[in-house]
């Protein structure tokens, strides 16, 4: 009958947004997920490195290094004796011990300023307590630890810094070696402005080190 075609009309007419609005809902769906799922990735990676970063600070703040390890450390990391006046760069050498309190106050000032100066400064670590140190405390002249040589490009033993030594002093002194590094007059190299032991000053000839390979 007429009702009945108009029923059938109303719900071919009913049914037809319906399926539309499902299909648009479901393509949406299926553009979204990759983004939602790439989302949840970066937060997760984010919560994870927080985490880490959080356990990384307690972790340190509950096992410091020491001073000893530190001068343990740099001595694994020091550079060889044969750069003295090899490579152009001046070079501080450091006679340390495990034993001593005031070279255990002086690594972290010494490290700073290695960290400055690596890579136009030859920092060198002598361990005193070690048998195969004892050549290197003879050519220094070294009678007293902690005891901090300074020496030219050249290989010249400028001075010793004996006992703790200011951060402030021993860039001063390594300032002026760089300047007088680039020149080769010695009638215009600068004197060191802190020089606290001459142990040369009666054997100039013994002033200037070489250690072969």
């Amino acid at each position: 009958s007429g009702w009945d075609n108009l029923e059938a009309t109303k719900t071919v007419g009913l049914k037809r947004p319906v399926v539309v609005v499902e299909a648009v809902s479901t393509t949406t769906t299926n553009l979204l997920s990759p983004l939602v799922e790439q989302q949840r990735r970066n937060i997760a990676v984010a919560v994870v490195s927080v985490v880490l970063a959080i356990g990384n600070f307690f972790w340190q703040y509950s096992h410091p290094t020491t001073s000893v390890q530190l001068l343990f450390s740099m001595q694994q990391s020091s550079a060889p004796m044969t750069t003295i006046g090899v490579n152009g760069k001046p070079t501080v050498v450091d006679f340390w011990a495990p034993w001593c309190e005031n070279c255990k106050l002086s690594a972290p000032t010494l490290q700073k300023v290695e960290q400055e100066y690596k890579d136009s400064v030859n920092f060198v670590m002598v361990n005193g307590d070690q048998s195969q140190a004892w050549p290197y405390i003879e050519a220094f002249g070294v009678d007293a630890i902690p005891h901090m040589a300074l020496v030219s490009a050249e290989g010249d033993v400028m001075t010793a810094l004996i006992g703790p030594t200011p951060k402030s002093v021993l860039e001063a002194d390594l300032n002026v070696l760089l300047q007088n590094a680039k020149t080769k007059d010695d009638a215009t190299k600068a004197p060191l402005p802190y020089v606290m032991m001459d142990v040369f000053a009666n054997a100039p000839e013994r002033r200037r080190v070489h250690f072969d390979e």
